[in-house]
């Protein structure tokens, strides 16, 4: 398990190191959106599972995130990424700037599938046997 600004850090100098509008707190930010997110269907290994809900003010830059969360949290953050360049992105139309890329409606789209989804894909019930 890694703390979430460690796996922020590895996501700006490993998949962003080139190109990014936004700074390592914004990323960091994005990702608490996204484990906050992730907490509304499933625990997470760090607190617990004696202690099942976590409160959103106990989701920080130090919660420790396993692999498996990431795997389900990282997708969903990656679009946050992408909504939030995108928005700078438009925001600069004004000057002149052209914005490429998908314009944020349809990143908003598809984060609205993924959110819509995220119950089936991290809801988990341990098994009760009788």
């Amino acid at each position: 398990m890694r703390p979430l600004q460690d796996l922020v850090s590895d996501f700006l100098t490993q998949e962003k190191p080139v190109c990014s509008y936004l700074d390592e707190s914004q990323l960091l930010n994005l990702a608490i959106v996204a484990v906050r997110f992730y907490a509304g269907y499933s625990s997470l290994e760090s607190v617990g599972h004696e202690q099942e809900l976590v409160r959103f003010n106990e989701i920080t830059a130090e919660t420790e995130i396993n692999t498996s969360e990431w795997a389900l949290i990282l997708p969903l953050f990656r679009l946050y990424v992408e909504r939030e360049e995108t928005k700078q992105l438009e925001a600069s139309r004004g000057m002149g700037i052209d914005p490429y890329g998908r314009n944020s409606s349809e990143i908003q789209a598809d984060i609205t599938a993924m959110e819509n989804d995220f119950a089936l894909r991290a809801f988990c019930q341990p098994i009760t046997v009788i």
